[in-house]
């Protein structure tokens, strides 16, 4: 009993107190067995029990393959790997595979940050203006006054323009572009998740140290932790006899989220626009090496090229988050530090962050007082890797009540939630229809719109056949993906839908007229114009399809049936080029 009561006292905080007030607490356990016969924290499973629930959980997330890694008392408890790397292949996962890591890799890019502090380059509180005088967001006062610290703490208000990514030719180009946007909320006023302010990251470091941010990662902080494998370049990493391909769903216009269940997946190209995004996401590593990454973080690595001061600070809160989402590691208020976010776990301090690209999803946990981590990843997009950290969270350190609850069901409700909403809005937008053509001949639409944000966009009537876009990362507007690059081959999975998830490719495909007008939309990409079938909805409304996220364009006509301008989703409003 003493041993029950002794673990015990470990939990509480110490307050002081008199003699009496120690009696009557004695007393109170004494009176409560049950509650002394609790142990924390509890003994760590076996290899053999994580094996199991990992190999039971991906036959009911339908994963090909995961990395797993898990830190405990700041070593090394397990770095390994599950299935395939790919579906149709022998090859295994093991602790060397290669995944892409998606916005886990924000703690990467506010680490170099820290590294050029800690090399006197900067300063937390410097202006972003004083390292990068072209630099503009949509208010003059939010430009002048934006620091370093505020870009890494989501508190900025930008939002996130992932639509920009497959039309900019560079980092500079996307920032470019961000003044043409009304800011998601006030400058600091609350948590808002940006993508745009780690891309301003990437191109800060740039500048500070004159290399690209993939080489000072890899000489601040990749090759003094040993990891020596661990990229933000697609080209390496698909050269690695030892990586896993991603898998997205062959129906590429399904209504619901990327995470379910039931559908049939196919290996897809990796997609990243890296030049731009990196360090937003675009980081590649393993389980193997994200463990030296993980042992920084809870300061038992021999080799840290980070103080444990600078450490400490990017575990701070700095924007308060009310309802966490369900990737982050922790229930209830919690708040952002500076690349990860934080809250209380039960009875501990966890810290974590979650990322997903096309067909890989990533979570990461950390209770750093505790010297526990915890990394998964798999190779689809599903929510397994952040179930998987809250159930590893909760048996190596969570009490009796956190260890009881089926994490697996949680999550499966949570998207299943999401896709009655989904199904719930377009069931709304397809009573709303009207049984109106349009309202003007096609050749009237015909013409170039222009604004600031996207640029040029030219709609156009031919007969001539479209290929079809890749799907962009995910479902429900996201965007990490750049569809039309890296394309395989033939990829007959990758024909459009009709939106009731039967494949209808374009006729054609050989590149035979097809005797039918469409007319297309087409934007200037990265690498070849972006060509887009305008499918009609209803009088002037059009739905485009970049890859597998709608995009509703609405022709806007004046008092004469003149078009004189293009409301887009996503990129605005353009006005008619004479």
């Amino acid at each position: 009993m003493m041993t029950s009561l002794n673990r015990l006292a470990r939990r509480r905080p110490h307050r002081s107190g008199g003699f009496t007030a120690g009696i009557v607490g004695a007393a109170i356990l004494l009176a409560v067995p049950a509650v002394g016969a609790q142990s924390w924290p509890p003994a760590p499973p076996a290899v053999e029990e994580i094996d199991a629930w990992v190999e039971d959980a991906m036959t009911r997330w339908e994963v090909p393959g995961m990395g797993l890694a898990i830190v405990h008392k700041g070593e090394s408890f397990l770095a390994t790997g599950y299935g395939v790397r790919e579906l149709g292949k022998p090859e295994r996962v093991d602790g060397g595979t290669l995944f892409s890591i998606g916005s886990c890799s924000k703690a990467f890019g506010a680490a170099t940050l820290a590294a050029l502090v800690e090399d006197g380059r900067l300063s937390w509180d410097d202006r972003i203006t004083d390292h990068v005088p072209w630099f503009r967001l949509h208010d003059p006062w939010t430009t002048r006054e934006i620091r370093i610290r505020d870009i890494v703490t989501h508190r900025v208000g930008t939002g996130s323009n992932q639509p920009l990514r497959p039309l900019v030719v560079d980092r500079r180009d996307y920032l470019k572009r961000l003044p043409y946007i009304e800011p998601a909320h006030q400058f600091r006023d609350h948590y808002g998740y940006t993508n745009d302010m780690l891309v301003l990251t990437g191109h800060l470091v740039e500048t500070v140290s004159g290399t690209d941010w993939d080489s000072y990662a890899r000489e601040r902080l990749w090759n003094p932790l040993g990891m020596t494998t661990t990229t933000a370049r697609m080209g390496p990493a698909n050269a690695s006899p030892n990586h896993a391909e991603p898998h997205a769903i062959v129906q590429r216009r399904f209504e619901g989220d990327a995470a379910t269940t039931g559908m049939p997946l196919e290996p897809v190209p990796w997609q990243y626009a890296e030049d731009v995004t990196v360090p937003s996401g675009g980081v590649i590593t393993s389980a193997d090496e994200i463990t030296e990454w993980m042992r920084l973080h809870v300061g038992t690595h021999p080799n840290p090229p980070l103080s444990a001061s600078s450490v400490a600070l990017m575990h701070t809160p700095h924007t308060v988050i009310r309802n966490p989402s369900s990737w982050m590691p922790f229930e209830g208020p919690g708040a952002y530090a500076m690349g990860w976010s934080t809250g209380r776990f039960g009875n501990i301090t966890a810290v974590g962050h979650g990322g997903n690209a096309l067909g890989f999803n990533c979570s990461i946990a950390l209770a750093p007082e505790h010297g526990f981590g915890v990394w998964a990843t798999t190779n689809r997009n599903s929510e397994l890797p952040w179930v998987l950290t809250k159930w590893a969270l909760a048996r190596f350190l969570g009490d009796e009540e956190l260890r009881g609850r089926d994490w697996h069901a949680e999550h499966e409700r949570q998207v299943a939630d999401g896709n009655r909403r989904v199904l719930d809005a377009q069931m709304a937008r397809r009573a709303a229809r009207l049984d109106r053509g349009p309202s003007v001949p096609l050749e009237t639409y015909v013409g170039t719109y222009r604004n600031g944000y996207a640029g040029e966009l030219r709609v156009r009537l031919t007969d001539a056949p479209v290929p079809p876009l890749m799907p962009a990362e995910g479902r429900l507007g996201r965007w990490d993906g750049t569809p039309g690059l890296h394309e395989r081959p033939a990829a007959d999975a990758s024909a459009g839908t009709d939106g009731s998830g039967s494949a209808n490719g374009p006729a054609g495909s050989a590149g035979e007229p097809t005797g039918e007008l469409r007319l297309v939309a087409e934007f200037d990409g990265r690498e070849r114009p972006i060509r887009m079938p305008l499918e009609h909805w209803h009088v002037d409304r059009f739905d485009a399809w970049f890859g597998d996220v709608r995009i509703g364009v609405s022709f806007i006509l004046d008092d004469m049936a003149r078009v004189t301008g293009v409301e887009m989703d996503y990129y605005g409003r353009f006005e008619r080029v004479p």
